[in-house]
């Protein structure tokens, strides 16, 4: 079981093989430890000793994040880390060859799974109604391919990117909901504020893969290797973005599983959840993330933080030179 504790000011104990959570020594809820896999703390959340001695103990991931979902860190356990491998990926990030190959692999890969979605969907509108931004996608990919360093992959990722939210808003068909373009830091409008709340999702799932394989997540391709940034994370959460956040977004707007009744303003006109709406998000969320598919390398039906897992060995084994190439993940009959 992965829970998700957003109350506020909440404080998570330990009592008879229980988990705890109460608020202003009222209890809120009781869980069975021994069901709990993971957890989920957003926001201003606290722990007593016992409790976190319990999650070091049986190496529960406890990942802490802001309100709106942006990872702060994680209750620290003694992690696998493959000194060998990366010992490999250091020398990578010094192949330029290398990353960008890799590089080419992961933007292609996110675009022709950007290219499939829209095609995809472009059957619930009229004839043509996706032929502009299909093709500029399409055009795209040719370039990434001819692509002569990094920078220019990047340029035509962003170029792509631009067409296939063009294309996307297109396909919201709850009137309520207006999406005019993505936008960012802060996101301004409520399909913005899903994407940004399901990308920082799909963050710590893959930061979870990464560390299970032992990659150092600050050593990647196509993002730039700064100080407090990884770069790995981020190349390797572009292929899912629109299989898994994309696809959900828009099938909750759609479906009206979410209304805009569960947003609200705060200053400056940013856009939050409300307390009930983010619970209906995070509910819907792991449903999805409880769903099945085919990986694609070896055509065998996994649950997708299994997939997770496979992809970051995968690309492991490129890095280690026993596989030739990086196959991004693309979703087997779409």
């Amino acid at each position: 079981m992965v829970i998700y504790i957003t109350e506020q000011g909440a404080v998570l104990s330990k009592k008879q093989g229980r988990l705890i959570i109460s608020k202003n020594k009222n209890i809120i809820s009781e869980i069975p430890l021994n069901k709990i896999e993971k957890v989920n703390l957003m926001g201003n959340i606290s722990l007593t000793t016992p409790i976190i001695n319990y999650f070091l103990d049986k190496k529960i991931e406890v990942i802490f994040m802001t309100q709106t979902g942006k990872y702060r860190g994680k209750l620290y356990t003694d992690e696998y880390r493959n000194v060998l491998l990366r010992l490999e990926q250091y020398k990578r990030s010094q192949d330029e060859e290398f990353k960008l190959k890799i590089s080419k692999s992961i933007v292609i890969g996110k675009l022709k799974n950007s290219y499939d979605f829209l095609l995809s969907r472009s059957k619930y509108l009229p004839k043509g109604g996706l032929s502009k931004e299909l093709a500029a996608i399409r055009k795209t990919i040719e370039k990434v391919e001819k692509g002569k360093n990094i920078d220019e992959v990047r340029g035509f990722e962003g170029i792509g990117t631009k067409y296939y939210f063009q294309g996307y808003k297109k396909l919201i068909k709850n009137k309520d909901f207006k999406f005019e373009k993505r936008t960012l830091h802060p996101p301004r409008d409520p399909i913005s504020a899903m994407l940004s709340f399901g990308y920082y999702f799909l963050y710590n799932e893959v930061m979870a893969a990464i560390n299970i394989v032992g990659l150092d997540p600050y050593f990647g391709n196509l993002h730039t290797i700064d100080i407090s940034k990884k770069s790995l994370l981020f190349d390797l959460v572009e292929e899912f973005r629109n299989i898994i956040i994309d696809n959900f977004v828009l099938n909750l707007v759609n479906r009206n599983e979410i209304t805009i009744k569960d947003f609200k303003k705060k200053e400056k006109e940013i856009i939050h959840f409300t307390d009930n709406g983010l619970k209906k998000f995070i509910s819907k969320y792991e449903t999805v993330l409880s769903q099945k598919m085919k990986y694609h390398l070896d055509n065998e039906i996994n649950y997708i933080r299994t997939i997770f897992q496979k992809q970051a060995r995968h690309y492991a084994r490129v890095v280690l030179g026993d596989e030739k190439e990086y196959i991004p993940f693309y979703r087997v009959g779409i």
